[in-house]
C-alpha cells in the first residue's frame, strides 16, 4: 500500500471517529478539536485561588502529511490551546517527537491518545514567565496579564456544560425529593445546590414572614451559609410580583441604613442625617440636639482645624512632592533616550547605503498587518538581551557583573560588552521611527513616502470602473533595502514558498523555524524549503543565524 493510500485510509477512519470534530483543510492538511473526558474532576489553581472542574475546552491539532509520512517520517504537526502555557504546549511538543514513530505504520490516533493524558488531577496556571528553546509549533495567546481572564473562563465554561447535563437528566429534589427533570429544578448560582420550584417559593415566603431579606436569606441546605442572590429570588418567585416587591422594600430600607451620609451620634446613638457637600463638619442630632464634628466625632470646633483634616493635608504635600520628583527624573531619561536613539538612527543609516538591493512586493491592503508583525519582533529584540551559547534561551541582564548563569542548562558564560555601532542594526529601525510608542500609523506614513505603490487593475487597453474595495485590493505595494525603514523590513521577512498561499512572514529573534500565518505550514527562513522536523536543521541549514 502507497502512502498516499495508508493517508487516506487514516483521514477516514479519524472522521468516522471524530465525526465534525476532525475537519479536513485540503489534500494533506486538517486539523482535530481534542475534548478531554475527564472520569474525575480536576483542580485549577491561579494564585490562591482554586476551582473544581469537570469540562475542559478542547485543544486543537493540526495534521500535515508530506511524501514521506509513513515510509519513513511521522507527519509534521501544530498545538494550538488557548489556556495552556507556552512552556507546556512545547512540552506536549517534545513528548510527540520522542513518541516511538514505526516505519510504515500510521501515528495520529495514538498522538491522540497520548494528548489526552497530559491532563493531570491538579491543573496550576503560573505567572512568572518560564523561557526555553522556542518551538514554533506550540500555538496559544497565554501571557502573564490574561492569566487571570483564562482562569475565570474555565470555570464559566464548565458551569455551562454542567448546566446541560444538568438540565438533560432527571433530577431528586433535596427537600420533597421529587424525581422531576432538570430543566423544571431551580439551581442556585453560589452554592449549586438544587430544588423544585414548588419548595423553594414556599420557602422565600416563610423567610420573608420572619423578617428575613438580603443577605439573611440563605440556602435551606443543612449547613450551606451561602446568600441567594436577588436574580434567584427573582427566578424564584416567577409572576409573584408582590412578594418580590416587598423583598426589594425591605431589602432597600436596610440599604440605606448603610450610606455614608447617614452618622450615629456619638452620645445617643440616634441616627444624622449629614450633608456632605456643606463646607463646614456640622453635624446636628435632633433627638437629643448634640452638635459634633462629622470626621472625629468630638464636639464641634468650628474656628480650629480638625486633627483628621490635617492629616490629609499633609499627606497629599507629600504625595505631591513625589509626584514632581518623578516627572523631573522622567524628563530627563527621555532626553538622555532621545540622544542614544538619534545615535542608533545615524548608524543605520551608514550601514543600509552598503547593502545589496533586494525588494519584495505585497497587497496594500496586507501592509498594516506585515508592519505590526516587524514592530512586535522589534519591540522584543530592542531588550537588553543575549542568547546563552549553549541552550539558545533569550537571557535579561538588569544589573550585576559580567558573569552569568543560564538558569535552564546550568551553563556559565561571560556577558559580552556590545558597542553603539554593533547594536546599531535593523533590530531597532522601526523604533527610530516610532520611538514615542506612537501607533503604527506614523511608521506606515513613512513607508508609503519611501514605497511604489502599484495598481494592477487598469491598463491601456481595457480601463474599466471598480469600486473602491476593489481597488485597495488590486493594488500592490514594492518596498526594497535602499531605505532605512525599507531595509529593516526587507531583511526581516520572507514569503511563504507554498504556491497556494505566497504570505510574508516576519522571523523572530534568530529561529529560522517559520510557521507561515497564513497555511499554518513550516518552512526554513533561510532556504524557504518545506519543513517535516528538527532534521532539516541537523543536515542542511543551521537553527540559529542573526538577521
Amino acid at each position: 500500500m502507497t502512502n498516499s493510500e495508508k493517508q487516506s485510509d487514516e483521514i477516514f477512519a479519524l472522521q468516522s471517529i471524530f465525526d465534525k470534530k476532525c475537519h479536513l483543510v485540503n489534500n494533506d492538511q486538517y486539523e482535530i478539536s481534542i475534548e478531554f473526558n475527564l472520569n474525575t474532576p480536576i483542580t485549577i489553581q491561579f494564585n490562591n485561588q482554586t476551582a473544581i472542574i469537570q469540562y475542559l475546552p478542547p485543544l486543537t491539532l493540526i495534521i500535515h502529511y508530506h511524501d514521506e509520512y509513513p515510509s519513513d517520517y511521522p507527519p509534521s504537526f501544530i498545538l494550538s490551546c488557548f489556556y495552556f502555557s507556552k512552556i507546556n504546549l512545547q512540552k506536549l511538543c517534545q513528548k510527540l517527537d520522542n513518541y516511538p514513530f514505526h516505519q510504515g505504520e500510521v501515528c495520529v490516533y495514538d498522538w491522540i491518545e497520548l494528548i489526552k493524558l497530559e491532563i493531570n488531577n491538579d491543573f496550576i496556571f503560573h505567572t512568572k514567565y518560564q523561557e526555553q528553546e522556542n518551538d514554533p509549533r506550540a500555538l496559544n495567546g497565554y501571557t502573564n496579564e490574561n492569566v487571570e481572564k483564562i482562569f475565570q473562563y474555565l470555570i464559566n465554561y464548565n458551569h455551562e456544560r454542567e448546566n446541560e447535563q444538568f438540565q438533560n437528566q432527571l433530577q431528586t429534589c433535596l427537600i420533597c425529593t421529587d424525581i422531576i427533570r432538570g430543566l423544571d429544578c431551580i439551581r442556585l448560582h453560589r452554592c449549586r445546590h438544587f430544588y423544585c420550584r414548588s419548595c423553594l417559593n414556599n420557602y422565600i415566603q416563610i423567610n420573608l414572614n420572619n423578617g428575613q431579606f438580603g443577605e439573611k436569606i440563605h440556602c435551606p441546605q443543612n449547613e450551606c451559609m451561602k446568600s441567594l442572590l436577588p436574580t434567584d429570588i427573582k427566578q424564584i418567585l416567577g409572576n409573584n410580583n408582590d412578594l418580590y416587591e416587598r423583598y426589594e422594600r425591605l431589602t432597600l430600607q436596610h440599604s440605606l441604613e448603610l450610606m455614608n451620609d447617614i452618622l450615629w451620634c456619638p452620645r445617643c446613638q440616634h441616627p444624622v442625617l449629614v450633608n456632605n457637600d456643606a463646607d463646614d463638619n456640622l453635624a446636628s442630632c435632633n433627638q437629643c440636639y448634640y452638635t459634633f464634628c462629622k470626621k472625629c466625632k468630638e464636639i464641634f470646633h468650628s474656628q480650629t482645624l480638625c486633627r483628621q483634616e490635617y492629616i490629609i493635608q499633609q499627606l497629599k504635600l507629600q504625595k505631591e512632592k513625589e509626584y514632581q520628583r518623578i516627572q523631573r527624573e522622567k524628563e530627563e531619561a527621555l532626553v538622555k533616550l532621545a540622544q542614544i536613539e538619534r545615535e542608533k538612527k545615524s548608524a543605520i543609516e551608514r550601514k543600509t547605503v552598503a547593502q545589496k538591493y533586494r525588494q519584495i512586493v505585497l497587497k496594500l491592503s496586507d501592509e498594516q498587518v506585515l508592519l505590526e508583525e516587524v514592530l512586535n519582533a522589534e519591540r522584543i529584540e530592542s531588550l537588553n538581551t543575549q542568547y546563552c551559547p549553549n541552550c539558545r534561551v533569550r537571557i535579561e541582564k538588569n544589573g550585576g557583573c559580567s558573569h552569568m548563569h543560564c538558569s535552564r542548562c546550568n551553563h556559565h558564560f561571560t556577558w559580552e560588552t556590545i558597542t553603539k555601532s554593533e547594536t546599531s542594526n535593523n533590530t531597532t529601525l522601526i523604533h527610530s521611527f516610532n520611538q514615542n510608542g506612537e501607533p503604527i500609523e506614523s511608521v506606515k506614513e513613512e513607508l508609503n513616502k519611501i514605497a511604489n505603490i502599484v495598481d494592477t487593475s487598469k491598463s491601456d487597453e481595457n480601463k474599466e470602473i471598480h469600486s473602491d474595495q476593489e481597488e485597495e485590493d488590486n493594488q500592490q505595494i514594492s518596498i526594497d533595502n535602499r531605505s532605512v525603514l525599507g531595509s529593516a523590513i526587507v531583511n526581516r521577512v520572507k514569503q511563504c514558498p507554498y504556491k497556494q498561499c505566497k504570505k510574508y512572514n516576519a522571523k523572530i529573534g534568530e529561529d529560522n523555524w517559520i510557521v507561515c500565518n497564513g497555511c499554518m505550514k513550516q518552512y526554513c527562513f533561510i532556504c524557504r524549503r518545506q519543513i517535516y522536523g528538527k532534521q532539516h536543521f541537523k543536515k542542511k541549514c543551521q537553527r540559529f543565524t542573526p538577521i
